[in-house]
């Protein structure tokens, strides 16, 4: 199970990908360090791609949504 940790903006980022027989599922928790605040919270998702994409694009479409969303969601940061 492919897993990427990172930090970014204050927030740490922790992303895993089970592989399944047609799809991917995709596990993604965000927590903001302690005095970052965000309009929003964003709690735990869980999504279900089908296999259609390589792992690495979706990895990297992961990251950068992520990170927008992020930069979206940060008070101040906008």
């Amino acid at each position: 199970m492919p897993t990427i940790n990172f930090v970014y903006r204050g927030c740490t980022v922790d992303i895993q990908i089970a592989d399944q027989a047609d799809t991917w599922e995709i596990s993604i928790r965000v927590m903001p360090f302690d005095g970052v605040e965000l309009i929003e919270p964003f709690g735990a998702r869980e999504l279900k791609l089908a296999k259609g994409d390589s792992l690495d694009l979706i990895q990297a479409a992961l990251i950068d949504e992520i990170q927008s969303a992020i930069d979206h969601r940060l008070v101040g940061g906008g």
